[in-house]
């Protein structure tokens, strides 16, 4: 293959993973203002500016954009964070923390994504419900094995490293409900990694996790921001 063929396939793929993006954003945009029944295919071609045989390019049924969601929010992850899991230059802390952090700002970004597919679970077709089910399981036993490998290090206090696992999931995913669009991301990601890594550490990373003072504060102002 040419240099130039090479540069256009790049470029094909790089506008193809943009499109799907896109595609994803717009799509659970509608399904949360109108519901996923009442949405049609025509209607997304139309909130993307493009034809509905334009459209047929990346989905040709609803349960498409389904599969694109199982793919990119939990299948997507869990791949991830059993990438993560393998590193041996991170600590169990580093690696709680580089999780949350990536769970809170794909939940701000892409809270509809989350919604939805979380909304979905129920109607979702074989084999796409197993394939989903099976990757929340994936998440779940590794993100355990996270908090067992920090407590066996000596750095997390010795909880029940299931429950501590639901526990941060818990906390990380139901940004996806409160958090509004346009606000500080960058924060909210900080102020939760804190939480995740304080509620963890053990002795003296404790402190130093926690950050209390600084942590209370941002907390109060997410908190002001979501009131007002």
């Amino acid at each position: 293959m040419s240099t130039a063929e090479r540069g256009k396939g790049s470029r094909s793929g790089l506008r193809r993973t943009l499109m799907t993006s896109e595609l994803l954003d717009t799509a659970t945009k509608l399904f949360a203002e109108k519901g996923y029944e009442a949405t049609s295919l025509l209607d997304i071609a139309n909130a993307l500016n493009i034809s509905r045989p334009a459209l047929y390019h990346y989905v040709s049924k609803k349960e498409d954009l389904l599969a694109m969601l199982v793919e990119q929010v939990t299948n997507g992850f869990a791949e991830v964070l059993a990438q993560l899991k393998a590193r041996d230059d991170l600590t169990p802390s580093e690696k709680i923390a580089d999780v949350v952090a990536l769970i809170v700002r794909q939940r701000a970004e892409h809270s509809d994504q989350f919604r939805i597919l979380d909304r979905s679970e129920p109607i979702l077709p074989e084999p796409l419900a197993g394939e989903h089910l099976a990757a929340k399981r994936k998440i779940l036993r590794e993100f355990t094995a996270l908090v067992e490998a920090g407590i066996e290090a000596g750095e997390f206090r010795r909880v029940d490293a299931r429950t501590a696992a639901l526990s941060l999931l818990g906390m990380c995913n139901w940004v996806a409900w409160w958090f509004r669009p346009g606000g500080d991301v960058d924060s909210l990601v900080a102020t939760v990694t804190g939480l995740a890594t304080g509620m963890l550490a053990a002795g003296e990373n404790a402190g130093r996790g926690r950050q209390d003072a600084r942590t209370i504060a941002e907390i109060r102002g997410l908190l002001d921001r979501l009131e007002g």
